[in-house]
């Protein structure tokens, strides 16, 4: 969070686009709420979808096949890098 909070980044992004959606004259406390939540909501929403993704491919990963296959890739490259190694001046 407080990487969030201390980034310069972030502050200019609500810095530019912040003031965007206010007006004067009309009560600014309401609308910077409901700019926040508006921002967690869509935040909460990005997060959960990763969650989700990851979670999918965790139990995609975590079978005897998938390693299998990654450690003859792994294999492959190897012999292909000694090859390569070998053949070359």
């Amino acid at each position: 969070m407080w990487s969030n909070v201390l980034n310069p980044k972030a502050a200019s992004v609500y810095l530019t686009l912040v003031p965007q959606f206010l007006t004067v004259g009309r009560s600014i406390a309401p609308r910077i709420a409901t700019l926040a939540v508006a921002h967690i909501v869509v935040v909460l929403v990005w997060l959960l979808s990763w969650a989700s993704m990851v979670a999918v491919a965790r139990t995609a990963i975590d079978t005897p096949r998938f390693r299998r296959g990654t450690s003859r890739l792994a294999g492959a490259v190897l012999v292909a890098f000694g090859v390569r190694t070998a053949t070359s001046s």
